[in-house]
């Protein structure tokens, strides 16, 4: 039976998230994490503020204010576990992860903006090494820095960073391209049966599919071709591998 690491209280496999570590995460209990983070957030801020106006007003800090201090110090301490709780879940999320711009910040400080293919300074961008569909993390040891020419030298053009294209050794998911760029662009959503790697059942998944994309496999020099978009059954954006899907249909809302 599996719990959620956060409340410690039985979570559905069906319709709470999965982390790619095996741990499991009530959506309810992630949404009040990042809640608070952003409310004390909001409260470090404001007394922020309030300091930097007595500091210019030459003024003295009242007995009451002074107190505060202890409330700040606090939160402060609260707010730093919170960050770290929400990290350790964000870096097993089977999706892109709300801080993706702060890991990418972390690593061009780290390393600056190199690209780790050529070696030279670019406009880099941020990516997974091992794909999430193939049960890549979004843990630092997992992503790097990449130029959008060097990308394209092993993907193709138009992959991630641009409009799709279709590589000719796809050809046989063009039906499903077709629909599903039609569903894009209409803003419709699509239906289809979803087996996991492992699994033996199928389970029918609703998408609203936001984009189309290659990653490379981690077993061989091929590429996988996955869309992303909004699991209505996991209530979260998701990444799903054209090659586990069949029955592909698109719907209206």
């Amino acid at each position: 039976m599996p719990y959620c690491t956060v409340c410690k209280q039985y979570a559905d496999y069906e319709y709470d998230i999965d982390l790619s570590n095996g741990n499991h995460l009530h959506s309810s209990c992630l949404i009040k994490l990042q809640m608070r983070k952003d409310e004390i957030e909001a409260v470090l801020r404001r007394q922020n503020s309030q300091l930097i106006l007595s500091l210019f007003a030459q003024t003295e800090v009242a007995n009451g204010e002074a107190a505060s201090q202890e409330e700040v110090r606090s939160l402060s301490s609260e707010l730093t576990k919170l960050k770290n709780t929400l990290t350790s879940i964000y870096d097993f999320l089977p999706s892109w992860p709300p801080d993706w711009d702060e890991r990418k910040r972390h690593l061009i400080q780290q390393n600056g903006s190199i690209c780790s293919s050529c070696g030279e300074e670019a406009d880099v961008y941020l990516v997974h090494e091992i794909p999430l569909c193939e049960y890549g993390t979004n843990e630092l040891d997992n992503l790097e820095l990449i130029c959008k020419p060097c990308h394209e030298s092993m993907h193709g053009p138009g992959d991630i960073f641009d409009s799709f294209t279709l590589n000719p050794s796809q050809s046989e998911f063009a039906p499903q391209v077709k629909e599903i760029q039609s569903a894009i662009k209409n803003n419709q959503k699509i239906r289809f049966d979803y087996k996991k790697p492992n699994a033996k059942t199928w389970m029918t998944r609703t998408v609203v599919p936001d984009r189309l994309f290659n990653i490379p496999n981690s077993r061989d020099s091929g590429q996988t071709l996955c869309v992303e978009g909004f699991c209505e059954l996991r209530q979260d954006n998701r990444v799903f591998a054209l090659e586990r899907m069949q029955d592909l249909e698109v719907i209206d809302y």
